[in-house]
Order: structure tokens, then C-alpha cells, then sequence
């Protein structure tokens, strides 16, 4: 099916994944402004999809990674987003689907639709989107928060190295980083 003849989003549905092997690496690698590689999305959803514990392997209750399903079990898209179990958000990381199926923002409303099935069953207060696209996103409800992700990168864009906040902290009061923590982004590089 080329991208010009459209397929009908409605007829795909939700499926929750234990693994991102089954999502298409086109799916990944048409994401738009990513800061990582396919690969280390491939690693690094092999270690939050699922848990161990006493019974065994199960679903991670905090990271929740969906594919959009066709009749013929074919993936179609994926949506990745983590709950927040203090404040009891949802944060949106990721939502791709294949051009096929985006039919003219009706693949975010099945996504919003989504959403909100989920935020219901699961209690939740707020779902929030993190997009490089806000106005795509407010055309579906979605409006943008009073709070606004910030980005420090370390490098000398004030002339003050490892200052935040205009020099209110500096990084060697950071203290380092937690073991486990760094185990964990050792292991997924």
C-alpha cells in the first residue's frame, strides 16, 4: 500500500507488547528530532518492558509500550509512555505510525481515544505529551502546561560551566550518579 492510498486507522488495534522486537525498525527510525539510535531504543525497552520478581516475568506497571495491530497481526504503529505512580501521570515518550494510516490527524485521535481509556482504568490525573510539534497535539485536545520541560546540556552557553539555574547549583554539589543508575545506562550502551 503506498502512502497515497490510505488505510483506515480504525480498523488497527491496541495490542501491549512485552518486547519492542515485533515494531517494524521503519517505525523507530521515522521518528523525527530522536536523540537516540534505533538500536538503543530496541535495548533500552528490552530492560523496562518487563519485571522480575517473585512470580516470575511481568508486565512493567510503570512502562507501557503498545503496537497498533492490523487483521493480519501486522504492526502498524507503536505508543510508548511510563506512569509517574506519585503523581499518577501518564507521560506520552513516543507515538508512530505508519504513513499509510495517519489520515489527517485521525491517527492522534485513536491515540487520544487511547488516552483516555487508560488514564480511566488506571485512575490517572493527567496525560502529558512530550512532542516537538505542540500544535499538531492542540488540535486534539491537548494544551501546553503551565510547567515547561527545561534542557541542560553542559556545555558553556552562559559562560558558566556546570552552573543550572543562573549558578544556584553547581555540578560538583550534584553529588554522582547512583550505581544501579549507572549500571543500568552502562548496560543499555
Amino acid at each position: 500500500m503506498s502512502v497515497k492510498e490510505t488505510a483506515k486507522i480504525d480498523e488497527l488495534r491496541w495490542v501491549r507488547a512485552f518486547s519492542a522486537e515485533i515494531i517494524p525498525s521503519y517505525l523507530v527510525e521515522q521518528i523525527r528530532d530522536r536523540d537516540y539510535s534505533v538500536e538503543d531504543f530496541y535495548k533500552y525497552q528490552a530492560i523496562n518492558c518487563t519485571d522480575s520478581g517473585k512470580d516470575g516475568i511481568t508486565l512493567n506497571p510503570f512502562h507501557h509500550l503498545y503496537v497498533l495491530a492490523n487483521k493480519e497481526h501486522m504492526v502498524k504503529g507503536f505508543l510508548w509512555f511510563v506512569i509517574d505512580p506519585l503523581s499518577k501521570d501518564m507521560v506520552v515518550n513516543i507515538y508512530s505510525v505508519d504513513k499509510a494510516y495517519w489520515n489527517g490527524g485521525g491517527a492522534v485521535k485513536k491515540a487520544v481515544d487511547h488516552f483516555k481509556e487508560v488514564k480511566n482504568k488506571l485512575h490517572l490525573d493527567k496525560v502529558f505529551w512530550i512532542t516537538n510539534y505542540p500544535k499538531h497535539s492542540e488540535r486534539h485536545g491537548f494544551k501546553r502546561c503551565k510547567s515547561v520541560i527545561m534542557e541542560y546540556t553542559g556545555e558553556e552557553e552562559d559562560g558558566r560551566e556546570g552552573h543550572i539555574d543562573g549558578g544556584h547549583i553547581q555540578a560538583e554539589e550534584l553529588g554522582h550518579v547512583e550505581p544501579t543508575t549507572e549500571a543500568a545506562l552502562q548496560h543499555s550502551a
